[in-house]
């Protein structure tokens, strides 16, 4: 019987084109972005390394941001693989749109660790901006989901 491994079924990415595969290239550097927040909050408050306190006053928006781009290293990766297992391509668009969505939306938080006013607005402006910032998760999982759905029924 010939098997296919996971890693030969998956073709490679290509950067000349928009792919599906971009997903899993931003899912990987983004699980790389939360490791690196996890060791800067582990010295932070374990090592107590008081210079980098400085940098990141608010630590509990470095751990925020951590945990969110675990959630969304999650979400994409589940996401690639509904896809796959249920042939659904994906338009161009969309792939643009999540990936931007999963890099952006976590990382007001890391903002935040830095400078804790960041993002802070009470005009009417402000704050459409900041939940404009939500969209492209919302419109690329979304998306995503639906055509799950479509695809099983």
């Amino acid at each position: 019987m010939n098997t296919v491994s996971m890693a030969q079924a998956i073709p490679a990415v290509t950067w000349s084109t928009v792919s599906m595969e971009w997903m899993l290239v931003t899912a990987a550097g983004v699980l790389l972005f939360s490791l690196f927040e996890a060791w800067l909050a582990t010295l932070i408050l374990y090592a107590k390394v008081n210079w980098l306190k400085k940098i990141f006053p608010s630590t509990h928006n470095l751990i925020r941001s951590h945990i969110d781009y675990l959630m969304m290293t999650s979400l994409l990766g589940v996401s690639y693989f509904f896809c796959w297992l249920l042939n659904i391509v994906l338009p161009s668009s969309i792939i643009v749109i999540l990936c931007i969505g999963v890099i952006y939306n976590p990382f007001g938080f890391f903002v935040k660790a830095i400078n804790p006013k960041a993002g802070q607005s009470e005009t009417l402006v402000g704050k459409i901006m900041v939940c404009l910032g939500f969209l492209p998760t919302t419109i690329g999982f979304g998306y995503v989901m639906v055509a799950v759905i479509d695809a099983l029924v």
